[in-house]
């Protein structure tokens, strides 16, 4: 349980890196997506396991690649 934690904390940086590096606001990217700022809140602070579709439509907000987003983790 812990290894999943560490990954979801990870992850959540990494998404409010590629944010900030865009100058996007959280606003932004829930704009983008059919999901509540909420939802995106407790993904930048690692207190959600993302669905697939999920990661896929933040790698293409991010425009980054896949692989890109989950490099380092």
């Amino acid at each position: 349980m812990a290894g999943k934690r560490y990954l979801h904390k990870n992850l959540g940086a990494r998404c409010r890196e590629l944010r900030k590096k865009r100058n996007l606001s959280q606003l932004d990217i829930v704009r983008k997506f059919d999901f509540s700022l909420s939802h995106y809140q407790k993904i930048e602070r690692g207190e959600l396991d993302p669905r697939f579709t999920t990661l896929k439509k933040l790698a293409e907000v991010y425009d980054v690649t896949l692989s890109e987003l989950m490099k380092g983790l």
